[in-house]
């Protein structure tokens, strides 16, 4: 199995946890989901820059301007920014169940653009799972 595969099942089980740690703070009335938000990425932060720093990966995205490396970087940061936050609020106003599906649909919309804007291939195969992904969460949300 590729690594990537490894790090992307890894991803799955933090964001699964993720959700299921949120609703468990906002039971409190005394933390809101803001609060959560913020702690959570501040510790992601500090250890994502930790990291690119200790790798020495840093300077070179800071110099790389004329390329549009750091562009791409910073619009990344701002959309997942918005991704996450919508999250957490969605979270705080309906049940895990339902948001977490919906919200899980970046999948289907990740993979469109890969295709659109990357020039990534499309198979039937992919259009049928992609299309079930679809369906399981309008069954699953409704």
């Amino acid at each position: 199995m590729q690594s990537y595969i490894y790090w992307a099942l890894l991803g799955m089980v933090g964001y699964s946890f993720t959700t299921l740690f949120t609703k468990l703070a906002e039971r409190s009335s005394d933390v809101s989901t803001y609060m959560v938000l913020a702690v959570s990425t501040t510790i992601v932060s500090i250890l994502v820059i930790a990291i690119v720093a200790i790798r020495g990966e840093l300077r070179p995205l800071v110099y790389d301007l004329e390329k549009g490396t750091l562009m791409w970087a910073i619009a990344g940061g701002i959309a997942l920014t918005v991704a996450v936050t919508s999250l957490f609020h969605a979270l705080s106003l309906g049940p895990a169940n339902v948001v977490v599906p919906i919200y899980g649909m970046f999948i289907v919309g990740g993979s469109l653009l890969g295709v659109l804007f990357l020039g990534e291939p499309m198979t039937w195969n992919k259009i049928v799972g992609l299309a079930a992904a679809v369906l399981g969460v309008v069954l699953i949300s409704i």
